[in-house]
């Protein structure tokens, strides 16, 4: 758990996939466990089953290339994201989008390619 405090008490989550993470990160950068965000377990296993689809097709580094359907992906995360705001609507839920930044890398403005939903 993020030493802020829990998903609950926060009511704030970031939606964004990395390696080796569950895909559902505190507003103070730290990644938790998709069981501590308090949505059905139905999403919790579409949470990590994208999630997992990262860790196993996601290019390592500056990769820009390959199989991986970056964009397919990025469209079922933010349908998840959409999901948690569905289920969690008096949360701040914030997706960051893979498909954007590999678009438009850094150093641009964030909001390209992380908002909230609304």
């Amino acid at each position: 758990m993020s030493e802020e405090g829990s998903f609950s008490e926060e009511r704030w989550v970031r939606i964004m996939a990395d390696y080796c993470a569950d895909g559902v990160w505190h507003r103070d950068g730290c990644a938790d466990d998709a069981d501590e965000l308090p949505v059905s377990k139905e999403l919790v296993a579409r949470i990590r089953a994208w999630q997992a689809q990262y860790d196993y097709e996601a290019p390592t580094g500056d990769e820009r290339s390959g199989d991986w359907d970056v964009e397919g992906f990025a469209q079922e995360g933010l349908a998840i994201a959409r999901a948690v705001k569905a289920e969690l609507p008096h949360f701040t839920v914030i997706y960051f989008d893979e498909h954007r930044i590999r678009l438009s890398p850094p150093p641009g403005p964030r909001s390209a390619f992380e908002y909230e939903i609304t």
